[in-house]
């Protein structure tokens, strides 16, 4: 899977060479603010959100009918969570969260205001790694597990925004997006006892992740000719 998203990858940016060098306008732009949802860690219930600074880019050519764009997004974040509370297991640890996609971007109109649709496919790769505390009816902690849990895979979905242009070379966006996460788990836990047992697990998972809003600023930097 990793081999055909590299490929896919390269292609595409072949592709926005090709149109940059054919007179397009191009912009490069980054997040200044997300609110998204995390793939789910082991037993988590309900998924996390969380709330991110400066934390990707994205670059795009315009061939004045469809934008196609190339993104990227980088999080490594502290996060703690409660799981399985029939035995009230806290979670805690560091999770670290990128991913790379390509796609394309239609403008509903062609004003200062414009709203516009989306749609990109790419690679994401999700790893945490921390303590799991399971909590007796006492109310105390009876067993600590090391945990590391990561997932790597393909992701895909859509995206609606809006991007409000003040100035020629100046525009503010905001959009938010459905992700479908096809990836591979894999799950190894050490409990912190005497025994030091290790356990590890493997398997696909499927998921659908909501990134309510990400805003940020597009620099439009006209054409390369």
């Amino acid at each position: 899977m990793k081999q055909g998203l590299l490929s896919l990858l390269l292609v595409s940016l072949f592709v926005l060479n090709a149109r940059s060098q054919s007179g397009s306008t191009y912009s490069a732009g980054f997040n200044a603010f997300s609110y998204l949802q995390l793939p789910r860690i082991g037993d988590q219930d309900p998924l996390k959100y969380i709330t991110t600074k400066f934390n990707g880019g994205i670059f795009k050519i315009d061939d004045r009918q469809i934008n196609y764009r190339l993104s990227g997004r980088f999080m490594n974040q502290s996060l703690d969570f409660k799981s399985d509370c029939t035995n009230c297991n806290l979670v805690n640890g560091k999770v670290t969260d990128y991913a790379i996609k390509v796609g394309f971007e239609k403008n509903l109109n062609y004003s200062n205001i414009q709203p516009y649709f989306a749609f990109d496919i790419g690679y994401r790769y999700n790893r945490f790694k921390g303590l799991r505390d399971f909590i007796n009816l006492q109310r105390t902690i009876a067993l600590t597990d090391q945990m590391e849990a990561i997932k790597n895979g393909l992701t895909l979905g859509p995206t609606l925004g809006i991007r409000i242009t003040p100035i020629e070379q100046l525009s503010i966006f905001a959009e938010g997006s459905l992700e479908l996460y096809l990836s591979r788990l894999r799950t190894q836990t050490v409990a912190q006892n005497t025994t030091a047992l290790r356990t590890e697990t493997s398997e696909s998972k499927k998921e659908f992740l909501f990134s309510p809003v990400t805003v940020g600023l597009q620099f439009n930097l006209g054409s390369r000719n």
